[in-house]
């Protein structure tokens, strides 16, 4: 295959690498195509081993969008990863998607795989079911955002 899924990171290192490495492909494929990805989510990340290192890949872009169109930045049902999905994203409004919702995506990714670790031998012993982090995977999105405030 062309990569593994991102739960094959076998240190804090390597998921920072990973990380690193799919922000600058966001940013890359933003500033010389115009493309903005929208559903940055731990399962369009993969992790790609070769003789230099760890590194990252973005994956699937069926909720990418040209930001040159006219009316890209309006709000489209389902477009994102419901845990992982920006602020803006989930309510409902016409405040123009930008590459900042993205990147807000990443910074959730983050606290999930900290909050439920990255594979088997990360996840926590205790108890996560009281935390506010559990209802970002509800269906209401009202308060899917509210409880990423």
């Amino acid at each position: 295959g062309v990569g593994e899924p991102l739960e094959s990171v076998q240190s804090i290192y390597e998921l920072v690498v990973v990380i690193y490495d799919v922000m600058r492909c966001h940013m890359g494929i933003l500033k010389h195509c115009q493309i903005l990805h929208r559903d940055i989510s731990e399962a369009n990340i993969l992790v790609r081993r070769d003789d230099t290192g760890v590194h990252g890949m973005l994956i699937d872009f069926d909720h990418s969008i040209d930001i040159t169109d006219e009316g890209y930045a309006v709000r489209t049902e389902g477009a994102g990863t419901r845990p992982f999905m920006s602020i803006n994203n989930l309510e409902d409004n016409s405040t123009k998607r930008t590459a900042l919702d993205d990147w807000e995506s990443i910074i959730y990714i983050l606290c999930w795989l900290g909050t439920f670790g990255w594979n088997r031998a990360t996840q926590p012993s205790g108890s996560v079911s009281k935390m506010a982090i559990t209802s970002w995977n509800d269906y209401d999105e009202m308060m899917n955002a509210e409880a990423k405030r």
